[in-house]
């Protein structure tokens, strides 16, 4: 075989080896480029559409409002508006929820999840000398959270609680009912025992709350 016939052999090899090259850059560049406008047609349909705000109603005063549910403590750590929620019912339920052998474990959970200062808040808001008189007659007491809302996320969280209470008799008569609004001002924290929650009232109000339904 001579040279030239070689030389023909080598380059056209080298041009078949070069060739499938390009055809592979060239099948990459495309999807590629596929990818990316498919990319940018989602993009522009996702504009387009309509995007669904968390909206909740405030009770108190019928207005709608637009939240922003993501809580954040001061290490990174998201809490959920579930876990919110959770913390609220514990709270109120510790609160409001009691007999005479309970009363104080319930009160001393209550301290270890608020500030000093919304602590006489909440005990002011309890009623315990009615309470201590309602003890005296042997009565107890139960809490229910019937109506949840995140107000707010940042800087503080803030939430308003709408609740029953109940204080019964020995004899399982209802002695007294009523229903509530709280509003709750709580820190994200670092979690721990004394705070497994890792969230802490640091202001508390009360307000008797009338359903305007139920005037009906």
């Amino acid at each position: 075989m001579s040279t030239a016939t070689d030389d023909f052999i080598r380059s056209s090899g080298n041009l078949a080896y070069v060739n499938t090259w390009l055809k592979l850059v060239a099948l990459v560049l495309l999807l590629v480029c596929l990818m990316l406008g498919a990319g940018l047609l989602i993009k522009i349909i996702d504009g387009r559409a309509e995007h669904v705000v968390p909206i909740v109603i405030n009770q108190a005063t019928g207005d709608a409002i637009a939240v922003d549910y993501r809580v954040i403590d001061a290490a990174g750590e998201e809490r959920s508006p579930f876990e919110v929620h959770k913390f609220c019912e514990d709270f109120l339920t510790e609160a409001y929820t009691y007999n005479r052998y309970t009363v104080k474990t319930k009160l001393e959970s209550i301290a270890r999840w608020t500030v000093p200062e919304a602590l006489t808040q909440v005990r002011e808001a309890l009623n315990l000398p009615r309470r201590a008189e309602l003890i005296g007659r042997n009565a107890q007491g139960l809490a229910e959270l019937t109506s949840f809302l995140i107000t707010e996320s940042k800087p503080l969280l803030k939430v308003q609680a709408y609740f029953h209470v109940k204080a019964f008799s020995s004899s399982d008569e209802i002695i007294e009912e009523a229903d509530y609004l709280a509003v709750l001002v709580i820190k994200p924290i670092k979690r721990s025992t004394r705070s497994p929650h890792g969230l802490l009232v640091i202001e508390y109000r009360q307000s008797p709350f009338q359903n305007k339904s139920e005037d009906k």
